[in-house]
C-alpha cells in the first residue's frame, strides 16, 4: 500500500510539473508566466535563487538550475550528460522564469571546460543573451 501511495504521489508530481514547468528535481515542460517581450541588457535585477530554463521549443522540456549573474550577463554551467545540455546544442533557443516572467533567449557557448575563471571546471559556459543579439 505504501509503495501504492508513494507511486501515486511521483505520477501527480509529474503531472502537475508538466502543466507549469519543472517541480524541483523534476522536469516540466512548458513554462507559464508574462512573456517579456523587451530585451534584458543587465541581469543584475535578479535576486532569485534559481531560474527555470525552457529548452527545444517545438516539445518543451524545462529544468530548474543555478545561474550566475557577471557583468550584468546570464550565464548557465550545465554538466557533460545532461539532457537539456544536448537540446541546447540542437537548438538554442532557450526562455527563462524569474518571478513569472518569461524571457526568450538564445544559450551561446563562453567557455568549454576550464577555460573561464571563476567557473566550475569541468563544466560548459553558456551565456544567455536576448535571441535578437548579434553572434
Amino acid at each position: 500500500m505504501l509503495r501504492f501511495r508513494c507511486l501515486v504521489i511521483v505520477f501527480a508530481l509529474a503531472a502537475f510539473t508538466a502543466c507549469d514547468g519543472p517541480f524541483h528535481v523534476f522536469p516540466g515542460g512548458e513554462l507559464k508566466g508574462t512573456v517579456v517581450s523587451e530585451p534584458v541588457t543587465d541581469w543584475s535585477f535578479v535576486t532569485d535563487r534559481f531560474v527555470d530554463l525552457e529548452t527545444r521549443p517545438e516539445q518543451p522540456y524545462s529544468v530548474v538550475l543555478n545561474y550566475v549573474v557577471r557583468d550584468g550577463r546570464l550565464f548557465i554551467d550545465p554538466a557533460e550528460g545532461r539532457r537539456w545540455l544536448d537540446y541546447i546544442r540542437a537548438d538554442p533557443r532557450v526562455r527563462v522564469r524569474f518571478g513569472g516572467k518569461i524571457y526568450p533567449l538564445k544559450a551561446v557557448l563562453a567557455g568549454r571546460p576550464g577555460e573561464l575563471e571563476g567557473f566550475p571546471e569541468d563544466r560548459f559556459i553558456y551565456r544567455l543573451d536576448p535571441r535578437d543579439a548579434p553572434p
